[in-house]
């Protein structure tokens, strides 16, 4: 939405479609592609196969239009992205700066070699630009244009009587100061961390409000890092009487702290989000966390303290992990005020630590963007499928307690919200049908 901004301040026309948010029709692309003179897309490296797909289609159409790919994957390769896809021009980093420019050379008043940061194809030839240059003061960049996609529905997942309009984002800053092993955002953002400044942040709040949005989630790799600018925007957000409910996605617990908490409940944060990951400190310390076990548990007794919804994920699969980490990591989870858990298995994703040293030792392949940890690739002690059994069983054990069900039906009843109570009869029923076998040791 930002690139949206920018094209439409230069007289372009310009529309979304969010796959995402909708299901894909090939027919909505199709509509889509009359007068159009460019196509970009958003590809992320487990979505290869399906952007070349997507790709094929648009220039079955018209091979006239130009494809332009930008985002995760053509950040971190650059040129192998455009034989991946088949795209014609592959965006590396930020593409605010220089869109426009793209679009005079597709028009043929500028050449694409002068452009920085991106490759391009030529007479069946990849060719690049100059030197990529990071936008180094955000505050430069318009606000993004949340009327292109407008029409869709948005924030379900946080609450389900959520309406079209009603829920949007916002980011305040680029890249994380962490360097979390299994993570790839660092790698992602070319390991630069940028931040906007409050005055900026807090008008584009103000111009979500006015646009009718009502329900808004933070973005960033790692908001509420940066403690004192936090506290700005939310003490200026309640001296505006912006009236908007809140969720905070993707908090560290070394953040915790009372005093932004209660400024984050007084602006109505409504829910806070933990990266938890283990409750083993020797797995934490592997994954590069820069926290603690302690820290984790004072974090979210704040957090249900402050009367947020408390959510937390947790990742199974380190490659000295057992079972008897797996155990520790369920009864630390369950001596928590904690109101939803996700056990996931680990992944390596291409640019984290964990990717490159898998590659380094031969383990994966350069060319595997998204892999599951397993014993087939020693990639840790179990297989793809037995490590899945250890995530649901955990994550069953955890919802099936007594005074889980006690405590959310109460809360359901409190607050007149029973989606909680829907999720849970959702994950409980699934679990049933697919009839999982209990593993020994987790009770």
């Amino acid at each position: 939405m930002y690139l949206g901004k920018i094209l439409e301040e230069d007289g372009n026309q310009v529309s979304v479609l969010d796959f995402s948010a909708e299901l894909y029709k090939r027919e909505k692309i199709k509509n889509a592609l009359n007068s159009v003179d460019a196509v970009g897309i958003t590809v992320m490296s487990e979505a290869i196969k399906k952007t070349n797909q997507i790709i094929n289609e648009i220039k079955s159409y018209d091979p006239e239009i130009v494809t332009i790919i930008g985002g995760p994957h053509p950040t971190l390769y650059p040129k192998d992205a455009l034989s991946e896809t088949g795209a014609d021009i592959s965006i590396q980093g930020d593409g605010e700066k220089i869109i426009c420019e793209i679009k005079k050379a597709i028009q043929g008043n500028k050449s694409l070699s002068e452009i920085p940061g991106i490759f391009y194809q030529e007479k069946s030839n990849i060719k690049h630009g100059k030197k990529y240059e990071p936008i180094a003061d955000l505050d430069s960049l318009p606000f993004p244009s949340r009327h292109l996609v407008k029409n869709y529905i948005y924030g379900r997942a946080y609450n389900p009587k959520i309406k079209k309009g009603e829920f949007t984002s916002i980011l305040t800053s680029r890249g994380c100061p962490y360097k979390c092993r299994f993570c790839s955002r660092g790698a992602v953002s070319l390991n630069l961390y940028r931040v906007r400044s409050t005055k900026k942040i807090l008008e584009e709040l103000k111009e979500i409000y006015s646009d009718g949005y009502r329900y808004l989630t933070f973005m960033d790799d790692s908001f509420l890092s940066n403690k004192k600018q936090a506290i700005e925007i939310f003490d200026n957000i309640i001296k505006e009487g912006l009236e908007l409910k809140m969720y905070i996605t993707a908090a560290r617990a070394d953040s915790a702290d009372k005093e932004l908490y209660l400024k984050m409940k007084k602006s109505g944060v409504l829910s806070v989000q933990f990266g938890i990951e283990s409750g083993n400190q020797e797995i934490l310390d592997y994954y590069n966390k820069k926290t603690t076990v302690e820290k984790i548990r004072n974090a979210v007794n704040l957090s249900h303290e402050s009367g947020f919804f408390t959510s937390g994920t947790v990742i199974l699969g380190a490659p000295y992990e057992t079972k008897k980490h797996f155990q520790n990591t369920l009864k630390f989870i369950k001596s928590l005020p904690i109101d939803t858990v996700s056990f996931l298995p680990l992944r390596y994703m291409a640019g984290s630590e964990l990717w490159k040293e898998a590659v380094k030792t031969g383990k994966i392949s350069e060319k595997e963007y998204l892999v599951h940890a397993s014993s087939d690739k020693d990639l840790g002690f179990y297989s793809e499928n037995e490590l899945l059994k250890y995530c649901k069983n955990l994550q069953r054990s955890f919802y099936q307690r007594p005074k889980y069900l006690i405590n959310l039906l109460k809360k359901s009843i409190e607050n007149n919200d029973y989606s909680l109570l829907n999720m849970f009869l959702s994950i409980y029923l699934s679990s049933i049908k697919k009839n999982l076998n209990p593993i020994k040791g987790h009770t």
